[in-house]
């Protein structure tokens, strides 16, 4: 939703990348993943580009993966793992800052059940947001005030517990048995079930030197992010990280999710502390995270077609 790309493309991202992540990176818990900056970048990048065209912004998101893994190739030839040290902690804080803000401009209208504003910058969506409020939906606001709140208690007296997923599987047994959609709450829909075959995504020339800025951009997250969990494990674990070994596994995992329809992707914070929580002492978690998504994709994508869009937004 964040990068503008239908659901299964934050599937077949995690599932693609998940399979090669673990083969190549150093750090023992961190989990790869699709991140809200990232897709936030993603979404905010391309829907200038290709506005309207779903087709041509499902391709432009697969290239920049594919551009991401180009550059942490080169990064990893040139052992350029050091350059992690010079990126500012106090810019990295105000962006997330800005992204966390942004973010919540743009979920707010979909927690109360009104549609949200297109395009704009914060003001503009928190404006769109203030005068949508008489057309809330109870039912909407409800379901998704109650999930938001449970996620905060997970983040302060439940921590490192998989509260998001109990969450997400609450929203959707709620759906189907109370028959939300009847009430007026928006579900995310259908999502095509089965895997994609693995493709080059189909674009120009002149459109890949477009997206070598939001390229460069996805990859300086994906690194600074990514190797700073795994210092962080590798700290408390004990055992040495290799910075550089990182950018080979963030290049691996976005060639993989590039080709296979997906769109940039990095190690996440919060799902590599709920993997470390449960027990993960070898990157092979990584690999039975893909495993049990590939199952999902397979099989029960059906499921998902009822959650809730308030609990998203959540």
């Amino acid at each position: 939703s964040l990068a503008g790309l239908a659901p299964e493309a934050g599937l077949y991202a995690c599932l693609f990348g998940g399979l090669v992540f673990w083969l190549f990176c150093s750090s023992r818990q961190t989990a790869i993943t699709v991140t809200s900056a990232i897709s936030l970048l993603v979404g905010a990048s391309l829907a200038g580009i290709a506005p309207g065209d779903p087709l041509r912004h499902a391709a432009l998101a697969a290239c920049t993966a594919l551009l991401v893994a180009a550059i942490a190739f080169v990064a990893y030839a040139v052992r350029a793992g050091s350059i992690v040290n010079f990126f500012s902690e106090t810019v990295l804080i105000g962006f997330k800052c800005g992204v966390a803000l942004f973010l919540s401009s743009t979920q707010l209208p979909k927690l109360f059940g009104f549609s949200g504003g297109h395009g704009g910058d914060f003001w503009s969506r928190m404006g769109h947001f203030f005068h949508g409020l008489p057309e809330t939906n109870p039912a909407s606001m409800v379901l998704g005030v109650v999930a938001l709140l449970i996620l905060l208690l997970g983040k302060t007296v439940l921590k490192h517990r998989p509260i998001a997923l109990l969450v997400v599987l609450g929203g959707i047994v709620a759906a189907r048995v109370m028959h939300l959609d009847q009430r007026g709450v928006a579900l995310l829909g259908d999502v095509p079930q089965g895997l994609p075959v693995p493709t080059l995504p189909a674009v120009a020339w002149a459109d890949v030197h477009r997206i070598m800025p939001l390229a460069m951009a996805c990859f300086m997250l994906a690194a600074v992010e990514t190797t700073a969990i795994g210092r962080m494990f590798a700290a408390k674990h004990g055992y040495r990280l290799g910075a550089t070994q990182e950018f080979l596994a963030i290049g691996t995992a976005n060639l993989t999710a590039g080709l296979g329809r997906g769109l940039p992707i990095s190690g996440g914070m919060s799902q590599s502390l709920v993997n470390e929580t449960a027990g993960a002492r070898t990157p092979l978690s990584g690999l039975i995270a893909a495993l049990i998504t590939l199952v999902v994709v397979l099989f029960f994508t059906g499921l998902l077609r009822t959650l809730p869009q308030p609990v998203l937004a959540a």
